[in-house]
Formats: structure tokens, sequence, C-alpha cells
């Protein structure tokens, strides 16, 4: 008698440590799935995208910079400021 209320225990112990572990393995109890990977052309995407713009806004500051420092005449002291703080912002 002592023994089959032993093997009885192991059973239920055995069956509930499998019904967790199946639980587990199937993600019940894990948490919610992650955002889906970028492939790699997306990567490669996005990053063209970022050089594009940096490209633009480099432009951007080179046209202001030669608008503000290219004139004929001499430049004022507010003048030679602005051509000097965009010299600094390219």
């Amino acid at each position: 008698m002592e023994l089959s209320r032993t093997i009885a225990s192991m059973a239920i112990v055995l069956g509930v440590i499998l019904a967790a572990g199946y639980g587990y393995a199937y993600g019940e109890a894990s948490e919610p799935a992650a955002a889906p990977k970028q492939t790699v052309q997306e990567r490669i995407t996005e990053r063209e995208a970022q050089r594009r713009e940096a490209m633009k806004q480099h432009q951007e500051r080179k046209e202001e910079f030669a608008r503000r420092c290219t004139k004929p005449a001499v430049l004022s002291a507010s003048e030679l400021e602005a051509c000097r703080a965009a010299y600094r912002r390219l």
C-alpha cells in the first residue's frame, strides 16, 4: 500500500511538472512576442534615407554659407558675424 501511494504521488508530481513545462514551451507563460526583425534590405533602405537627409541638410548649410559670405563688397560687422556662424554650422 505504501508503495502504491509513493508511485501515485510521483505520477502526480511528474504530471504537474510536465504540464508547467508544456505551457512554458508554447509561450503561455512567456513574454509577448517581440516585434519582427528588420530585414537586411529594410536596414539598407533606412540607412540610405538617413544619408540622403544628411546630405540635404549639408547642402542647405553650404548654400547658406555661400549666400552670407560671398559678397563682392566688404562685409559689415553683423554680416561678418552671420558669416562666421554659418561657417561654424557647416
